[in-house]
Formats: structure tokens, sequence, C-alpha cells
């Protein structure tokens, strides 16, 4: 099995080894079921340098990447790594899902439960899904977590219209004693799309730390073969304000 050969050779070094993922649940995740096994086929002694972290969050995987290798490089255990990832996770971690109508369509057909009933978009015109940015004090389950991927904030017919709702929104959802930590956006194809969005949340001034993170990336194979030229998202990690 192609997962175990990757568990064994980043084992080699005998080093513990954290692995993401988005659920282990088979019912959920095809790679979370086959990364199970993968590791559950590993003899005992190796089975104990595996630690694996259930963020819930499919393929909005940056923020935990980045928190655990600032933690590794900063000579903090895994334990420790574990327990910051789960706390952006559970009251942190939001973000806006920009999308075109043919792509809804198409996730619709694929995964119609995640959608409620009489569910419809118009045709050519761009959808926002997301969570409300801000924290939460209640972590949310990993069946609620599903359910919110497919959260309409805004719709509009162009995708700067879309983005300037957006923006709105981030601004209207953050309390006053919070502001944005981290903003990861991530692109199909059109990178400058997401510079441009940072660009828009500066002139806009969005509330953000002095310190904040800001970064973009394309997206992997994955994202792009089920999704559409020019669509992105954006990840944001929400931080109070210590006065």
């Amino acid at each position: 099995m192609q997962l175990k050969i990757e568990i064994l050779a980043a084992l080699a070094k005998g080093k513990p080894l954290l692995v993401f993922l988005f659920s282990a649940d088979k019912r959920i995740s095809a790679t979370g079921r086959n990364t199970m096994v993968a590791i559950d086929m590993l003899e005992d002694e190796q089975k104990k340098l595996v630690k694996v972290f259930v963020h819930g969050w499919t393929f909005y995987e940056q923020p935990f990447l980045m928190e655990a290798i600032k933690f590794a490089e900063g000579g903090k255990s895994i334990d420790e790594a574990i327990e910051a990832c789960r706390e952006i996770g559970d009251h942190c971690f939001s973000f806006s899902n920009f999308v075109t109508s043919s792509s809804v369509k198409k996730l619709m057909a694929w995964r119609p439960g995640m959608f409620p009933e009489g569910f419809t978009v118009e045709e050519n015109s761009f959808v926002a899904f997301g969570l409300p940015v801000t924290i939460r004090d209640v972590a949310l389950t990993e069946a609620e977590r599903v359910g919110k991927l497919v959260e309409v904030q805004n719709k509009a017919m162009s995708m700067v219209d879309l983005q300037d709702a957006e923006i709105a929104r981030v601004k209207d959802n953050l309390k006053s004693d919070e502001k944005l930590s981290k903003v990861i956006v991530q692109t199909i194809g059109r990178i400058d799309i997401g510079y441009k969005y940072l660009q828009m949340m500066r002139e806009k001034n969005v509330p953000m730390m002095d310190d904040v993170e800001l970064s973009v990336c394309n997206a992997g194979i994955f994202a792009a073969v089920i999704s559409a030229w020019g669509e992105m998202s954006a990840v944001y990690v929400v931080k109070k304000i210590l006065y």
C-alpha cells in the first residue's frame, strides 16, 4: 500500500511523525480511512512514533501545517503542536470559498446531501461559502464542520463583487477585540487574484495584527481538478487583542 510506504519513509530517521487528516471516518474521507489502515499495519514500535491530528476542515490544512512547522522549528513537542492546532481548528479558524455556479452544480450532483432541500444557484453567478469570521466559544463537532463547508455567505454576479461582499462580511464578523493573525489565499491558476484580494483587504482596513502572516499559493492538483479556473479560497485565523 502506497500510504504505508510513505509513512515508513517518513519514519526512516526514527523521529516522531505528525499526520494531518480531514477525517478518520471512512464514511467521510477515503484518504483518512486508508491512512488509518496503513498506520494499523505498522509494527507496534512504529505505531508509537505516529500521532494523528484530525482537524475536520477538508483541504484547508495550511494554517495547521504552518503552526506545526513553527512549533517544530522552535524545538517544541508534537503534543504541544497538536494542542496549538486544535485551538485553531476548534476556535480560531474560518474561511471564504469563492466558486462559480458551475462548480456549485457539480458539487450538488456529486454530494447532494451536503445542501439543504430546494437549494439553487443562478446561472453564471458566483457564490461564497464560509464560516463566520470570529472566535468560536464552543468547538463544532466533525459532522457540524462538514455541514458548514457549504454554508452560503454571499452571492454575486462577478468575482470582484463577491470579494467586496466577503471583505465587508469579514469586517462585520470580527468583534472589537479580534483581529486576523493569518490569511492564506489559495487560487486555481490565477494567483494574481489572490494578491489582489489581500490588497483589497488592506485598502478596506480589515483589522489585522501588526505581525499578520499573509500568503498566496496555487491549489494542489486535486483542488484544481474539481474547481474552475479563477476560483479561490481564503483561510483566516482570528486572534484576540490583548490590551
